[in-house]
């Protein structure tokens, strides 16, 4: 006969708090990064590729900042069920603004660096960081006339020049838009780079209905970068989000540095996820630089990966696309990232190349 003997309440507290503290301790999940492909494989020419949004089958709209319309490329990407790498992509085409206001470069003043795909419309909304709205397009490049409501806090007067609008993404299970400032607003701080080496970044992200409404802001801080060897150009932000069908947000914090004489330049992007829904609330009277410590969002590091500029290793690629890609034949979800070449920018035996990249979430 087994005797059972009934536990005490106490016993039956530390054995769950054991448990949670256990579980709090094992090391996430990491995602499967997979080898980059230089889209020129594929007789893709060079560009400013900024953002991507999956539109349907194996069709993505890719926005590039430095066009002269505002608009968006066509890309058909093929990936293998199997293993999730890239097996092709063809160019179908760019469907732009026929009426485009351009600055003195005849380029397209909005500097579109966000795009996502509005199903029930059938529409995309692009986030130009050059003014600082989030306009919406249909699927022949045209504006509609409507907009996300971005708040006044986030309006271009109120951001550091070049560190606004890049991310956006939309989720229609929960339906919420995404964005986030590239970095740091005035307001909240001082931005991370050689002139703050110590900074750690502190961003507001802000969601939206799909009555294109302001809905719920949350607090969230950046890893703290680099502190000293500084190259000629350095930039550190959060370039893109990606929505996930159950509410929660992958992060992708990306730290770009190109070096006098190009070689050890280097990009170190780390994709975080965060939970909204288990989540701090902030808004436009939030103190940033006073906020609890415990009241930014929790982050779990799902990849690290470092692409590099040597004599031995020229990998270097500046990510700040990303969407989900295909769902694998074993069930598991892939996410496409691109590169921004900045047209193929550089010099001599220097030059930035156009990629994609897989990686597999756990």
């Amino acid at each position: 006969m087994i005797i059972k003997h009934e536990e005490s309440p106490m016993k039956r507290f530390a054995i769950t708090v054991a448990a949670c503290f256990s579980a709090l301790c094992m090391p996430a999940q990491q995602a499967v990064e997979l080898s980059q492909h230089d889209l020129s494989r594929w007789d893709i020419g060079t560009g400013n590729y900024s953002g991507i949004t999956h539109i349907g089958d194996n069709r993505y709209a890719v926005v590039s900042d430095k066009e002269p319309a505002d608009g968006f490329f066509v890309f058909r990407i093929d990936q293998n069920i199997t293993t999730g790498d890239i097996e092709s992509v063809y160019l179908e085409g760019f469907y732009g603004n026929t009426q485009p206001t351009l600055d003195a470069q005849g380029k397209s003043v909005r500097d579109c660096e966000g795009i996502a795909f509005f199903p029930s419309a059938g529409t995309v909304f692009i986030s130009g960081e050059g003014d600082q709205e989030i306009l919406e397009y249909d699927m022949k490049g045209q504006p509609t006339g409507r907009s996300l409501l971005v708040p006044p806090m986030f309006s271009r007067d109120k951001i550091v020049p070049n560190y606004g609008f890049e991310a956006l993404s939309y989720c229609a299970p929960t339906g919420r838009f995404w964005t986030v400032t590239e970095s740091t607003i005035p307001a909240d701080g001082p931005v991370a780079g050689p002139a703050n080496p110590t900074v750690q970044n502190v961003l507001r992200l802000q969601s939206f209905d799909n009555s294109l409404a302001p809905v719920a802001q949350y607090a969230y801080r950046m890893d703290r970068g680099k502190s000293a060897d500084f190259g000629m150009t350095y930039v550190y932000g959060v370039p893109e989000l990606t929505a996930l069908p159950d509410g929660r947000l992958l992060v992708l914090e990306r730290e770009a540095d190109i070096s006098n004489g190009y070689l050890s330049s280097e990009v170190v992007c780390k994709l975080f996820l965060v939970d909204p829904n288990s989540s701090w609330q902030i808004d436009a009277t939030t103190d940033m630089k006073k906020l609890d410590p415990n009241r930014f969002m929790v982050k779990t590091l799902l990849s690290a990966f470092q692409t590099k500029y040597t004599p031995f290793k020229r990998t270097f690629a500046n990510y700040e696309g990303m969407c989900l890609g295909i769902r694998l034949a074993d069930g598991r979800q892939t996410l496409l990232l691109v590169s921004d070449s900045q047209g193929g920018y550089g010099k001599g035996p220097f030059h930035l190349k156009d990629y994609i990249k897989v990686l597999i979430l756990p």
